[in-house]
């Protein structure tokens, strides 16, 4: 009997034994798959921190490339006006390089320094232009040589003409005088506005020349005013001549130089 019920112990602590295995073998299992997860989740932050590092790197370097096409866009903007206007006020090509080469290097210190065109310039370029054009010529200096390059200017248009027509007498009519009138009062005013015209301006311009030289046809008729000869369209040039061949070699000198 003593013997039987000992034997009758053994299954039972076998069994302990092997549920107590089998617990800590699950909880084993059980900590490995926390871990796994934790280290999983670890890596996905990790994932999503390097990706955001990687996103706002992005956004910072396209708002520095946008800054930076704003600036060059700005700068460009007012060496066009200036240049424009010194044209327009009579400063010889000579004299408008070299001031266009000594504000370019202002623009450029500027934008080392951080600040922009308009810091250097002003809120308005073209006043700013203004002022470096009286400094830089006295008045009359700069209406005598207008006076002479807008019939040199009316001249070539005129020259132009004849080739095109191939005559030796140009007629005139009054809308042929509004077109050509249209077309240079606003050339002049745009480029002295915005330093440029484009393509997209320059076609407005046309067509508000034609547009005038229809309605002065249809107000005052299209007959001849008066005809030019040849030589009446070269006369008119004579007087800007000396200044465009000054401009010329200026010119020629400068590009030599580089």
């Amino acid at each position: 009997m003593t013997h039987q019920t000992t034997s009758g112990h053994a299954p039972s602590e076998t069994a302990t034994e092997t549920t107590t295995g089998g617990t800590a073998a699950r909880d084993s299992e059980v900590d490995a798959t926390a871990a796994d997860g934790n280290a999983a989740d670890g890596k996905a932050a990790g994932r999503k921190a390097t990706d955001g590092k990687a996103t706002d790197g992005k956004a910072a370097d396209v708002q520095v490339t946008d800054g930076q096409a704003t600036d060059a866009a700005e700068r460009a903007r007012v060496l066009a006006v200036c240049r424009s206007n010194w044209e327009y006020r009579g400063i010889d090509d000579a004299s408008t390089r070299e001031m266009l080469a000594e504000l370019s290097a202002h623009l450029d210190e500027a934008a080392a320094a951080g600040r922009s065109a308009r810091d250097v310039v002003g809120a308005d370029a073209k006043a700013f232009a203004a002022a470096w054009a009286r400094a830089r010529a006295p008045l009359h200096q700069r209406v005598l040589r207008m006076a002479a390059m807008i019939p040199f200017v009316l001249g070539s248009l005129l020259l132009l003409t004849h080739l095109l027509d191939l005559t030796l007498t140009l007629s005139v009519e009054a809308p042929r005088i509004a077109f050509y009138a249209v077309i240079l009062v606003g050339t002049a005013a745009l480029e002295i506005r915005r330093g440029s015209l484009g393509f997209r301006w320059w076609l407005l311009v046309g067509l508000a020349g034609v547009a005038c030289a229809q309605l002065t046809s249809w107000l005052a008729g299209d007959g001849t005013l008066f005809r030019l000869p040849l030589w009446g369209t070269l006369l008119l040039m004579l007087p800007g001549l000396p200044y465009a061949y000054a401009d010329t070699r200026a010119r020629r000198a400068i590009s030599s130089k580089t």
